[in-house]
């Protein structure tokens, strides 16, 4: 991504402190026009002024002018001062969004953009410098993009070539949980019992036994069956492509029809591998297990199983259905999981597609998470790192000092030794600042280096980055290394399969009681450690409270401070208070915990940082304009209301909002009902 600053650009010492002063003036000089014409439109607020900010430097010993001016500028050109901040805040403060960025942009897609711009940049870099190639990562990558880039037209029989070592001789003498095992090595866990490795804790990973995903069914493309009916494997011809799609329809219809017990979902229980064994003698556990993970497991090993009884019907099911069918089945669900992992070129792939070295980036920031994020730190960030860890962390704590300060005072009339819980969770609450795990050594990474294999095309290099990534996994769930248990458990190296690669902004972990902040969010207009602390706080503060009041949000509360599932809920809805708070916010809310967080989070960071400093009007709402512009274009998703919805929702459950912009009772953005959620 383009940062503030491009981390290639060098600050000339031979600029005299003339010219700088020169430069500030005449920045000062635009930034006064552009307030005297806001300032000229015939209502009653305008944008807010400068004359009185405060410009000190909260954690550094000095913060650039210019970046503070620059920024200010880009938020008050979103302003539309014909409308009422009192009436509709977002209408007013992102009025003149769509007009500058067009329908489709959020400031979170248009740092996505710049962050793979960067990755552009590095890999043409990468064609003419090979000193980086003195760092781990940075030749494989280079090898790795260029494979991607001489796609042609989809070859998806190459996958099942790359398997043939792997794969067993004959479809249809080979039991079906082999080759389920075979495809497991690759993260593919898709249909008739599901043996996967998942993250289980803040500090263990654990080996989970579920069945069929009947929710899921294969899409049978004329792509898929041309692949698979030139392959070898089969023991005979292939039946027609319309035939092989109405034995696959009726597979699944019989494989549905094997309903789940009447249990609730994730209802697991703790079992071992021997009495799974006794449970479900169908299938040889152990043999499978090694194949998959490429170790031994013991008879004691523990697993997490949902509905046993369920495995167990299936499994008795499919020891007596046609073996070559299934065979063929877990083939067809394979390569279709393969195409449609996130960002797989082949999927969208068209001839003389402009757009290839943009999907190969997206891809590869899916597929090969950790690399990708090494030489992005190496080549745009590290130098960063320092200055912004410094602020970053700093807010943190002093948000994690208030809030459990707001615990103690106990305005919900909690029980103590629930109060002493949720402070725990708070107290050992940790976060993480960029997309890599903290503090290791170069050694670290070569160690990473060595276990990544490229291969010669793209379609060898996606299967070796997936078998990396499913045996770091497998290691974390079997290895008694707590240092590297401890470096693995800093970060969250998201899964291939994860539905988007952006990492937008922070997040709340809940199996690890941790706030990751992602590189996307380490940049303008979101975050610049220069902010003064109206821009600073606006942001930082109220996205950090966010996320730190999604650890005691309706959704994640149960979590506690080491990743474990505990009853806070179940005491939560005994309390009046409580259940009075959660009634109250939950209002057409598309998820009730984003809600939360965005009220709680809010009045956090306000509780926090709203010393004498807030008080005076141009602070005040320069403030607001600048957590207004995280929602700025927001059309919401599955998990969230849209922009305007939350930012007006969240600060007319504010006063201090309503005192800075000077809103009447009973204008929509002075909520008459306040919802005293934490």
């Amino acid at each position: 991504m383009k940062s503030a600053e491009s981390s290639h650009q060098k600050c000339d010492k031979s600029k005299s402190a003339s010219l700088k002063i020169i430069n500030s003036r005449k920045m000062a000089s635009r930034l006064w026009t552009l307030f005297l014409f806001l300032a000229s439109a015939n209502h009653v607020y305008s944008a807010p002024y400068t004359t009185h900010l405060n410009r000190s430097c909260p954690y550094h010993n000095s913060c650039s002018p210019g970046v503070n001016q620059q920024h200010i500028e880009r938020l008050l050109s979103y302003v539309d001062n014909e409308k009422q901040p009192c009436d509709d805040f977002y209408a007013y403060a992102c009025g003149k969004w769509r007009e500058k960025h067009g329908s489709d942009a959020t400031a979170t897609t248009m740092s996505e953009a710049q962050i793979n711009e960067n990755y552009a940049e590095l890999f043409a870099e990468l064609r003419h410098n090979s000193s980086y190639f003195e760092f781990p990562m940075f030749r494989k990558l280079a090898t790795h993009f260029q494979d991607c880039l001489a796609l042609d037209k989809p070859h998806l029989s190459r996958y099942l070539e790359l398997l043939d070592h792997k794969l067993p001789e004959s479809l249809k003498t080979t039991h079906w949980s082999e080759l389920l095992a075979v495809l497991g090595q690759y993260g593919y866990h898709g249909h008739f019992v599901l043996l996967e490795v998942r993250w289980h804790n803040a500090t263990h990973h654990m080996l989970f036994l579920l069945p069929h995903n009947h929710h899921l069914s294969l899409n049978l493309t004329p792509d898929i069956y041309d692949a698979l009916s030139r392959h070898g494997l089969s023991d005979g011809a292939w039946p027609p492509y319309e035939q092989l799609r109405e034995q696959f329809r009726l597979l699944e219809q019989n494989l549905t029809s094997l309903e789940r017990s009447k249990i609730p979902d994730d209802s697991f229980t703790n079992r071992s591998l021997e009495e799974i064994q006794a449970e479900v003698p169908g299938v040889e556990w152990g043999r499978i297990l090694r194949k998959q993970l490429n170790r031994t497991v013991g008879g004691n090993q523990a697993f997490q199983v949902d509905d046993l009884a369920a495995i167990k019907r299936l499994v008795e099911y499919l020891n007596q259905a046609d073996n070559l069918l299934l065979n063929r089945y877990s083939l067809a669900r394979f390569l279709s999981h393969l195409v449609s992992l996130p960002h797989n070129p082949l999927a969208e792939w068209s001839p003389g597609s402009k757009s290839l070295s943009l999907r190969c980036i997206r891809h590869m920031r899916r597929s090969l998470y950790l690399p990708m994020n090494y030489v992005y730190e190496h080549r745009f960030y590290a130098h960063r790192r320092r200055a912004d860890e410094l602020v970053i962390h700093r807010v943190f704590e002093q948000l994690q000092g208030q809030l459990e300060l707001n615990l103690d005072n106990n305005p919900l009339n909690l029980s103590q030794e629930l109060v002493s819980s949720l402070k725990a969770k708070v107290h050992f609450m940790r976060i993480n600042v960029g997309n890599l795990p903290p503090n290791v050594s170069e050694q670290f990474y070569w160690e990473v280096d060595r276990r990544w294999i490229v291969g010669h095309d793209f379609y060898e290099n996606h299967l070796n980055s997936l078998l990396f990534y499913y045996s770091v996994v497998s290691d974390l769930e079997g290895t008694k290394n707590q240092t590297e248990r401890a470096i693995w458990y800093s970060f969250n190296m998201h899964q291939p399969e994860f539905p988007d690669n952006i990492d937008a902004t922070p997040y709340f972990y809940c199996l690890g009681d941790i706030i990751f902040v992602p590189y996307s969010y380490v940049r303008l207009p979101f975050f610049h450690a220069d902010f003064w602390p109206a821009l600073l706080y606006g942001d930082l503060a109220n996205t950090l409270g966010h996320e730190m009041m999604h650890a005691l949000d309706t959704d994640l509360v149960d979590y506690d401070a080491w990743g474990h599932m505990s009853n806070f809920s179940d005491q939560l809805v005994l309390v009046p208070r409580y259940t009075d708070a959660v009634r109250c916010l939950n209002d057409s809310a598309v998820m009730l915990n984003e809600r939360a967080a965005d009220v709680s989070g809010s009045r956090l960071a306000l509780h926090t940082y709203g010393g004498d400093w807030m008080d005076n009007p141009d602070d005040g709402r320069l403030y607001f304009l600048q957590f207004a512009h995280f929602f700025c274009g927001d059309e919401g998703d599955i998990y969230h209301d849209t922009g305007s919805q939350r930012l007006n929702y969240a600060l007319s459950q504010v006063p201090k909002f309503a005192e800075v912009f000077g809103c009447q009772s009973g204008t929509g953005m002075n909520s008459a009902e306040q919802c005293p959620f934490w």
